[in-house]
């Protein structure tokens, strides 16, 4: 029985992936509308990769580029897109042309140092990396959808509000991502419902920005030219800060022109590595084989990846750049400076902006944020042997003595002028919940509250959801078993980790993103030079490898990839991980060359299955 209902399942998706086929060829003849109507229809992986990519990190990155540069930094987001829908199209073309899983691809044609690793790398990153979407999606439903129930002073006490919304997620989450190793009708069941999510999260964010602009708090001329590539803010502050660096004392302007710079860099370098992960270069082949697509859909991919992944991401993160940059570009944080000093700042700058109630009050983190600022800058002040002696004394105090700690700390930021404090408070980082209290004003309750957070919640859920998906195909990788039935379900639930998301993630989480994301910031690079290999490989390509001017176009923009993504990873590690992480990649490396001599040569090219 279970054999036949297999073949009957494998009949009914070549029967699928044939209907699919003409329609493509009928849209071809046809053109027009009917043609982008049936794209559309037919697009599916590239939305996949709009639902991972679309999550709490591009979110978190989105919101402070347009703190800290306002719309001046919005070319960075779509030259990183640019750069992985580059690698994706390699990876469509060698999977569409030979039909091989891509895992399998990299292990026999390249290295299989190189393949374990970019899967292990994808796998590990989705247990951890999930947790902080759990935290997102929860705090859409007490600070933005329903307060009055689950959140602070809602009918649920804390603990049942968390685990009811945990609870809640995850139940819905496995059923979406059970429904997909269903394949066949359950795949195309998944891919509706996640065009659907990418479509609301798109309509949300636009929403809002049309509402800013609807009154007037939007320079539309700032936004278009802020998409100019500007390679000069690795260099030196936006040019908001100009007017700010310029009151502050001479000796102290370095250090926040330094600081300034080191986060734009910092973001800049991250967007580029990071816009398309390692988890979504894992995913992407498998999921053109779950629809059974072969070399007649590589023109198709072009739309799909355009189309699912492009558009989706440049709206989205747009929208959240243009929104935070309104609101939060050198707008100091509610809540950390005193009101009046604010408006002597304002006034003695000819600024026409209203003060801050004194009723609003920063997170605890933007205050540590806040007060970390403006020690570092008061320690500037003293030589370097009395500066490293506070040091040392605010370290015992905080864990001896707190009181005394913050009474210390409390004189230190009494040193610092007030355009000091200005700058600090300018440059903590906000949440998605700091910009729908500050939207409120402009665009109402409903688009502040519910529209945003509805956009938010999806980029939330759909995230989870994708990850689950890439667990449950590499557990099947590793077990060499199909993607189907309890094989590809017990995998799907190895990112069930984020259901400890609210009780662990602030106190025990941070540390897990450190090895993670050391380890999935090599691996990016590394994914890209496998692909850029296998695009070169003839043993796997055979006759299908690019040739003359397709070729030279092939390695060219790959090429320019690399070029912005290899040292991106490496300033990566060395700026956090200091020499260990240089040593780490070059350990990696010395063991990836070790087995490419000792194992034997790949002779023969591979047939194409399509």
């Amino acid at each position: 029985m279970r054999a036949t209902q297999k073949e009957t399942s494998n009949m009914t998706q070549d029967e699928s992936t044939q209907r699919e086929a003409q329609l493509l060829r009928e849209a071809d003849a046809a053109g027009g509308m009917k043609k982008a109507m049936t794209y559309l229809r037919l697009s599916g992986p590239g939305f996949l990769q709009s639902a991972i990519t679309l999550g709490g990190g591009s979110l978190a990155g989105s919101l402070y580029l347009g703190v800290l540069a306002g719309p001046s930094m919005l070319w960075v987001q779509p030259l990183a897109m640019l750069i992985g829908i580059i690698m994706l199209s390699a990876i469509a073309y060698v999977t569409l042309s030979t039909g091989e899983k891509p895992f399998e691809a990299i292990n026999r044609h390249v290295n299989p140092v190189l393949g374990w690793s970019w899967a292990i790398a994808a796998f590990v990153a989705n247990m951890v990396w999930v947790m902080p979407q759990y935290t997102l999606g929860i705090g859409v439903f007490q600070q933005n959808l329903l307060p009055g129930i689950f959140g602070e002073g809602g009918l649920l006490p804390p603990f049942a509000s968390n685990l009811t919304l945990v609870l809640l997620i995850f139940a819905v989450a496995v059923a979406f991502t059970w429904n997909y190793a269903r394949g066949g009708w359950g795949v195309k069941v998944f891919e509706t419902s996640i065009k659907i999510m990418v479509g609301l999260i798109m309509v949300s964010f636009m929403g809002v920005v049309i509402r800013l602009s609807l009154v007037g708090e939007l320079n539309w001329s700032a936004i278009f030219a802020g998409f100019v590539p500007n390679p000069a803010m690795i260099l030196r502050p936006a040019d908001g800060f100009m007017e700010l660096l310029g009151r502050v004392p001479t000796e102290y302007r370095a250090y926040w022109s330094d600081l300034i710079v080191a986060d734009q860099r910092g973001v800049i370098v991250t967007t580029a590595a990071t816009a398309v992960g390692i988890n979504m270069t894992f995913l992407f082949g498998y999921s053109l084989l779950k629809r059974g697509w072969g070399k007649s859909y590589r023109g198709f991919m072009k739309f799909d990846l355009g189309v699912g992944l492009l558009i989706p991401f440049l709206i989205a993160t747009g929208c959240v750049v243009i929104a935070a940059s309104s609101q939060f570009h050198l707008v100091p944080q509610d809540g950390l400076m005193e009101p009046a000093e604010i408006l002597q700042i304002h006034q003695d700058m000819g600024r026409d902006i209203d003060v801050v109630p004194e009723t609003l009050v920063a997170s605890g983190g933007q205050q540590r944020e806040y007060r970390a600022y403006l020690v570092a800058r008061a320690l500037v002040a003293r030589e370097a042997p009395a500066a490293e002696q506070q040091r040392l004394a605010l370290a015992d105090l905080q864990e001896r003595d707190p009181q005394a700690h913050a009474a210390m700390v409390d004189g230190l930021i009494a040193e610092t002028t007030k355009y000091d404090r200005y700058l600090a408070a300018t440059l903590v980082r906000r949440n998605n919940f700091d910009l729908a209290r500050a939207l409120e004003p402009f665009t109402g309750s409903i688009f502040a509250q519910y529209v945003f957070g509805i956009g938010v919640l999806g980029m939330a859920f759909s995230s989870i959801t994708m990850l689950m998906i890439i667990s449950g195909v590499g557990f099947c990788e590793f077990c060499k078993k199909p993607h189907e039935g309890w094989w590809f379900r017990i995998g799907a639930l190895f990112p069930i980790t984020g259901i400890f998301a609210p009780f662990w993630w602030h106190a025990a989480g941070p540390w897990l993103v450190v090895p993670t994301s050391m380890f999935a910031f090599l691996l990016i690079p590394l994914a890209y030079i496998a692909f850029f290999l296998l695009m070169n490989q003839k043993t796997l390509l055979g006759k299908e490898m690019p040739r003359g001017g397709r070729r030279v176009a092939w390695n060219t923009c790959m090429g320019f990839s690399l070029l912005i993504t290899v040292p991106s990873s490496l300033y990566i590690l060395f700026s956090r991980y200091g020499l260990r992480g240089l040593a780490a990649a070059g350990a990696l490396l010395i063991a990836a060359g070790v087995v490419h001599v000792l194992r034997p040569p790949q002779k023969q090219p591979v047939a194409s299955k399509h």
